[in-house]
């Protein structure tokens, strides 16, 4: 008995070690219990109480509404059109970084591209995220040094000797670029006309705004690094306007932040070799030459913009490649393919052309009178070369309106810079809704979303239909809010002319020779970067010679 009592009394300390054991972790759980669910019942009031009165995407808390941008990364302008459509006109996309201000309404774009223009910049965050590649230059820049930058570009601009040294330049490309197509239908080959459109791009601001011929449109078609890094650099830009990580993973050197070191590596160093060559060239000649960045250099060096000459020329060849490379080419392979997806638009496009060269006959006649459509099918077989010399400067503005229409409803549905922003300097309220904006807040306006807004174009607005841009045969302007494919007030696109001009003359040509069709099977998408490029798949198109004989009928 004593034995027993013995033993019972050494596992009493045993026993009661233990039952405090278990009693302390009962304690802990049930903190940890309550803490988690205080957590989710902050979250549920969070979420389901104070997100009623929020129009935008669905908010937890810190993280705002990044769960549903990151899943919806890859389509992320249908995402905006979706949100746009029901959150009409303005919505609000939360992020732990910064909230976004999303309007499809022409009087909020144009109350914040012009009336309060002051009041909406590109500002620090911006310029963060764009510098390592844009630098200073006139996309990012505000206030005195944006404007003598402007300055100086608008003048060139609007001078008649670039004017004509650009049509010129777009001719021979044009040309260029039917002698590859020309051989791709002897070889009964398709075409990637994406990346046709991109080299013939290219090519031309190189030309125009550097004097440089980059031999893009060799018909070896040659890859070059800076075609892949310049893409890369494009796409790298638009994840970090959504990605609040994008610094950390720059620093520690992760993911698309990796890749983007060696973009921007080889971008500069494009960008300092047409510098450093341009400004040799010039002090060895001493002579002006028509390109944009000869005009800058003398500019730049009698008043730099920044203490560092040589990087400001840097970052103006690098805003113009992008402007002139990426925008143009996204506008000319959505145009074209627009234009042959609807057979009854190709065919008015080609009944215009035949009847600018039945006029252009009629003047070598005796008679002068042949300016019909019954005479323009009995028309001589042109060369190349022969049909765009009838493309001068008036004939394409005065006499292409149909074309003009094709490419003006091209891109109201694919807007070249899908969409932009602005960061409000002061506290505002936008005028058309009402809704407020904080001071550092962006405002994003989305031509791609407001091009697809059925209260902005009307019931029919996913339908592809120039004639809504003619009236009496005559092509129609909109107003640059409703219509903000080359933005608008103070920092309305100054290449807005020369870019038309480049995608009539490409266009008309193109399409007076050759007939063009998505290979069967072939999908086109877009993927999510600064400009409206098409996915890695491209435009794989067919190709077909074009003759009097058969274009009625093919």
């Amino acid at each position: 008995m004593e034995s027993h009592d013995h033993t019972l009394l050494n596992f009493g300390p045993v026993l009661s070690s233990a039952v405090k054991e278990v009693f302390q972790k009962l304690y802990l759980l049930s903190w940890l219990y309550t803490a988690l669910a205080s957590l989710v019942l902050y979250a549920c009031v969070y979420r389901w109480v104070l997100h009623r009165a929020f129009k935008g995407p669905k908010l937890w808390p810190v993280i705002g509404c990044t769960l549903e941008v990151a899943a919806n990364r890859r389509r992320m302008h249908d995402w905006v059109t979706e949100y746009c459509q029901l959150y009409y006109p303005t919505w609000k996309m939360r992020l732990p970084h910064v909230d976004i201000v999303t309007s499809v309404d022409p009087a909020n774009v144009e109350y914040v591209l012009k009336t309060n223009f002051s009041n909406y910049v590109k500002g620090e965050s911006q310029h963060a995220i764009l510098c390592d590649t844009l630098g200073d230059g006139i996309f990012t820049s505000d206030g005195d040094l944006w404007r003598r930058q402007r300055k100086v570009a608008s003048y060139e601009f609007a001078s008649k000797n670039l004017r004509e040294y650009s049509c010129e330049n777009f001719r021979v490309h044009a040309v260029s670029l039917c002698k590859i197509l020309d051989q791709a239908e002897k070889d009964h080959k398709p075409v990637d006309m994406m990346n046709l459109a991109l080299r013939l791009s290219l090519e031309s601001i190189c030309k125009l705004g550097f004097g440089v011929d980059m031999g893009s449109l060799d018909p070896s078609l040659p890859e070059t690094p800076f075609d892949k890094s310049f893409d890369g650099v494009n796409r790298v830009l638009a994840d970090r306007f959504v990605d609040p990580f994008w610094k950390l993973k720059r620093f520690f050197g992760l993911g698309s932040e990796a890749a983007m070191k060696r973009y921007v590596k080889e971008v500069n160093s494009f960008s300092q070799n047409l510098v450093l060559t341009r400004k040799a060239e010039l002090e060895t000649t001493q002579q002006a030459k028509p390109d944009l960045l000869s005009r800058f250099v003398g500019s730049v060096d009698s008043e730099p913009f920044t203490s560092n000459p040589l990087k400001d020329l840097q970052d103006v060849v690098t805003n113009f490649l992008i402007a002139g490379r990426d925008t143009t080419a996204s506008a000319l392979m959505w145009t074209l393919y627009a234009i042959s997806s609807h057979p009854q638009v190709e065919e008015k496009v080609i009944r215009e052309l035949r009847l600018l060269e039945a006029a252009e006959n009629s003047k070598q006649t005796a008679g002068g009178a042949h300016d019909t459509a019954e005479s323009s099918d009995t028309l001589p077989e042109r060369s190349f070369t022969d049909f765009v010399q009838l493309l001068d400067y008036d004939t394409v503005n005065q006499k292409m309106h149909y074309l003009h229409a094709a490419i003006s409803e091209a891109m109201r549905l694919y807007s070249s810079i899908p969409a932009d922003v602005r960061v409000a300097v002061k506290d505002d309220v936008l005028p058309a809704c009402g809704t407020s904006i904080r001071a550092g807040d962006m405002f994003q306006y989305s031509a791609y979303s407001q091009g697809r807004t059925e209260q902005v174009w009307g019931q029919d607005c996913l339908e592809y239909k120039p004639e809504r841009w003619l009236k009496d045969g005559v092509h129609q302007q909109e107003s640059q809010f409703k219509y903000p494919v080359f933005h608008g007030g103070p920092r309305l696109c100054l290449g807005k002319d020369s870019a038309l001009l480049h995608l009539k003359i490409t266009l008309g040509t193109l399409l007076r020779f050759f007939k063009l069709k998505l290979v069967p099977g072939h999908k086109v998408a877009y993927q999510v970067s600064l400009t409206l490029q098409m996915s890695d798949d491209g435009l794989k198109m067919t190709v077909q010679k074009r003759s009097r004989e058969t274009s009625e009928s093919d």
